[in-house]
């Protein structure tokens, strides 16, 4: 699949450091002198040699720049894409270029509390989030992420210590449709009895769980305005991404929402 970004401007930045989180979800960091600052929930096109063509796919920062690198995590399966396989095998001291970070997947401080909702790996474009409202949580009274996954939970020790210096932070990780729905549930119905505004709520992961959030929200009567996406469709869309390449952010190797 050709890039669409090839003339825009580009960055270098520097493997320095591999994470495992499990057996398919790595976390890779990067330094760069050209990239020094970005925003909760910035993403950047990252660009490598695929069979001798040159593919960019979009993973979002999962660090904030007081961490002093960039952190792009994502799922690497054992039957993966060509373009997956040529990342598992980056090592340390590689150098490739990336698309400058953007976005619009950013906290919105207006006095409202927040409920973040994700699937798989999406968790990581979370990540960066929470770690931004523990820095600061001016105009943010209360913030909830929720994330279903029935094999892995990422940065759920992390979350979880944010939670105890934090409050008011909740974290809760779900392994199932049911579970997911119940939680979301509570949290919503709790948030909505005690806050004189509703929540903005933030959903990111695969097409199928964006889509059957957002019909579920709806369903609530839940307005347009306080649903926030990052803005990725794996079809033709912003992402970057195809069904046969595999995905950047790794939000489509979750194709259909866990089930019952």
């Amino acid at each position: 699949m050709s890039c669409a970004c090839a003339a825009v401007s580009r960055n270098q930045i520097e493997l320095v450091d591999i994470i495992k989180h499990t057996d398919e979800i790595f976390s890779y960091n990067f330094a760069s002198p050209e990239i020094d600052q970005w925003h909760e929930g910035d993403s950047s096109k990252l660009f490598l040699k695929v069979a001798g063509q040159e593919i960019g796919k979009k993973f979002s920062y999962a660090s904030l720049p007081g961490e002093s690198h960039i952190r792009f995590t994502t799922r690497i399966k054992e039957n993966r894409s060509d373009y997956k396989d040529i990342l598992s095998k980056l090592t340390i001291g590689d150098v490739v270029e990336v698309t400058g970070p953007s976005g619009n997947f950013k906290l919105i401080r207006q006095s409202r509390p927040l409920l973040m909702l994700s699937n798989g790996v999406g968790v990581a474009a979370i990540r960066s989030l929470v770690k931004a409202y523990s820095y600061d949580n001016y105009g943010i009274p209360e913030l909830i992420q929720i994330n279903i996954d029935a094999g892995s939970t990422i940065y759920k020790d992390e979350f979880d210590q944010i939670t105890k210096d934090c409050a008011p932070f909740v974290s809760h990780y779900t392994t199932s449709r049911k579970s997911f729905y119940h939680t979301m549930d509570f949290e919503l119905q709790r948030l909505l009895m005690k806050s004189d505004y509703d929540p903005y709520i933030y959903v990111v992961g695969s097409d199928n769980f964006v889509d059957d959030v957002i019909i579920y929200l709806k369903g609530m009567g839940i307005q347009d305005d306080a649903i926030i996406t990052d803005g990725r469709r794996h079809s033709g869309g912003s992402c970057g991404c195809s069904e046969n390449e595999g995905c950047g952010c790794g939000s489509n190797l979750i194709k259909d929402f866990i089930s019952l």
